[in-house]
């Protein structure tokens, strides 16, 4: 019987030969259009041909003008300058990545075999953002937290949101730091729909978006936030949190959320460990912002979990919720891979254009990444589960090979390219390089 790791090996290899097929359905001269990308009908570079370069050059660490061009070049089997790219770069580059990825990685789904306690729910939709620093040139498009200490900072934003069951990307953007995830919390209405599962953190924490899921006839996992009113349903009047868990030991019952809103919602509360709640006491005391200083109340609350959802004990019992929760963790992982292991933390921010192509042609590949490592857990049988983190370690380690099964070169030919397109100086007459320096010092 053959070891699985060869079957591994060549499915990967199989998967990233055949992202040219799954390129090739997509109008992307379309999709360009649409995002503002592209004016006039390309001439010498098709979009399928700069999509696909841009994919085989996601793994590499850090892009420029002159290593994207020649690989635009190779696929389209012309010449292509880096002045060129240039000039067809702009900030609609953002958006016009962003619907490629939709595009392509919604059609690579699959059945991913959940069952059970996911099984009602079409699409289980996580939503969540991760940012990263920027030098302070780029503050100006890219303004991050305030500082006193530091008048000019620069951060990036980017918000996702996929499908967990079928491990594909419905929503990708840029912001600054300062659009916090609460003023994104609106840009889940645009993607769910009726019967799917929302599951966020409580950074994302609106009544308003809940309403709003509700009327869609959407379902929703999310903690309570403390400083949020509860009423009894039956009489409107405040209830006791605090004093019912205190007397109780546990709760599950249907309220409302806010005054104004009175959301009718289920609250499901359970303890943690009493280490974990310490813990969560002693970060409370230790913020240096003294307006977050915690009552009683909240440090009470602090030993526990509370979650709000419209999901009801039929379907989900309330010993299922805090692991179903667990679940968002996927995505933290996603984020964790794609800054460990990806690239993410090693941009071209020379200019805010570049920065746009860099970032979104990063997070491509980590979308790409997240599909493969989909399509391995389903071919591997003998109980072991793939780890993302490491698989993208390994992807990263060999991206030479990955870059060359994407453009579907044999290495020695992706290789031979590097070599002519890259190991030599640039002819410049206002710069001698170690070469013509040293030949003219043997003929003096």
């Amino acid at each position: 019987m053959p070891s699985p790791q060869p079957t591994l090996a060549t499915s990967l290899a199989q998967h990233l030969r055949h992202i040219r097929l799954q390129l090739a359905p997509l109008d992307l001269t379309a999709l360009a259009r649409q995002s503002g990308f592209l004016r006039r009908t390309p001439r010498k570079i098709l979009m399928l041909d700069f999509g696909l370069a841009l994919l085989a050059l996601a793994v590499e660490r850090c892009l420029s003008f002159e290593r994207i061009a020649a690989v635009i070049g190779l696929v389209a089997g012309t010449s292509y300058s880096k002045q060129a790219l240039h000039k067809r770069l702009t900030d609609r580059i953002q958006q016009f990545l962003a619907q490629v990825a939709v595009a392509l990685f919604g059609q690579l789904s699959h059945a991913s075999g959940l069952q059970g306690w996911l099984q009602p729910f079409p699409r289980v939709l996580l939503h969540d953002s991760t940012t990263q620093a920027l030098p302070e040139h780029l503050a100006a498009l890219f303004p991050g937290s305030s500082n006193q200490r530091r008048r000019r900072q620069a951060a990036v934003k980017v918000q996702l949101i996929g499908d967990l069951r079928q491990g594909t990307v419905h929503h990708l953007s840029l912001s600054s730091f300062r659009r916090n995830d609460q003023a994104a919390a609106p840009d889940i209405l645009e993607i769910a729909r009726r019967g799917d599962l929302i599951l966020r953190d409580l950074g994302y924490w609106a009544l308003h978006v809940f309403e709003c899921l509700l009327f869609k006839g959407a379902f929703f996992l999310s903690r309570y936030r403390h400083d949020t009113t509860v009423l009894d349903p039956r009489t409107g009047q405040p209830l006791d949190l605090a004093g019912l868990l205190r007397t109780q030991g546990g709760l599950d019952r249907q309220v409302w959320l806010g005054e104004k809103h009175r959301l009718s919602v289920r609250l499901v509360a359970v303890p943690v460990p009493e280490a974990l709640a310490n813990e969560r006491r002693r970060r409370a005391r230790a913020n240096r912002d003294k307006r977050l200083n915690p009552s009683p109340r909240h440090l009470f609350l602090l030993g526990w979990n509370i979650f709000v959802t419209n999901v009801d004990r039929n379907t989900w019992p309330p010993k299922t919720i805090q692991a179903i929760y667990r679940l968002r963790w996927r995505i933290e992982m996603i984020f964790k891979a794609w800054k460990s292991h990806l690239g993410l933390r090693e941009l071209n921010c020379r200019t805010a254009n570049l920065l746009r192509l860099s970032l979104m042609t990063k997070l491509l590949f980590c979308v790409l990444v997240c599909q493969v490592c989909n399509q391995l857990e389903l071919l591997h049988t003998d109980g072991r589960h793939v780890s993302l983190l490491r698989l993208a370690r390994i992807i990263a380690e060999c991206s030479c090979l990955v870059a060359a099964a994407i453009l579907g070169l044999p290495p020695q030919q992706w290789l031979a390219h590097q070599l002519t397109a890259h190991a030599f100086y640039e002819q410049r007459a206002d710069r001698k390089n170690f070469y013509e320096m040293l030949a003219a010092l043997s003929r003096a």
